[in-house]
């Protein structure tokens, strides 16, 4: 848990402003706080504009006695795209529209998917060597008459 706050406290905003650096100086102070102005707006709309897509999408499935997994994912990851949009800086920005794209989300789900399967396995799996184990203990049998 320490190692992925110190990447989102302090590698990533290191990123961030060499990156505003390098670009600061190419393209001017005042055209590269603007065009993080455009790129938050832009990701603004492209998520109001997806998320009631996705949400339609829910309300259809629940409708017709569905779960909507897919569209509960979707949602999620959508959330983490506008936050990461509104974000000032050009690498979230672009993590941001990677999460927008639904082939992106298709194969972050995926790999969830794998790894939440592993883990699964190697729990079950383990759950399963502890029940067939065999444990070697000694009883007496106490009858009620010995217990007066």
């Amino acid at each position: 848990m320490f190692f992925y706050l110190f990447i989102i406290f302090i590698i990533l905003p290191i990123i961030e402003i060499s990156i505003f650096i390098q670009i600061g100086s190419f393209l001017g102070t005042f055209n590269t706080v603007l065009l993080i102005f455009l790129t938050a707006a832009l990701g603004i709309y492209f998520v109001r504009q997806q998320g009631l897509s996705v949400f339609q999408k829910i309300t259809y499935e629940l409708q017709n006695q569905q779960i909507p997994m897919q569209g509960m994912f979707d949602g999620l990851v959508i959330l983490i795209a506008g936050i990461l949009l509104i974000t000032p800086g050009f690498l979230t920005d672009v993590l941001g529209f990677l999460c927008l794209m639904p082939m992106t989300r298709y194969y972050l789900l995926n790999i969830i998917k794998n790894v939440l399967s592993k883990r699964y396995r190697n729990m079950h799996n383990k759950q399963k060597k502890d029940v067939q184990k065999t444990i070697d203990g000694e009883y007496i049998e106490i009858n009620e008459e010995d217990e007066k």
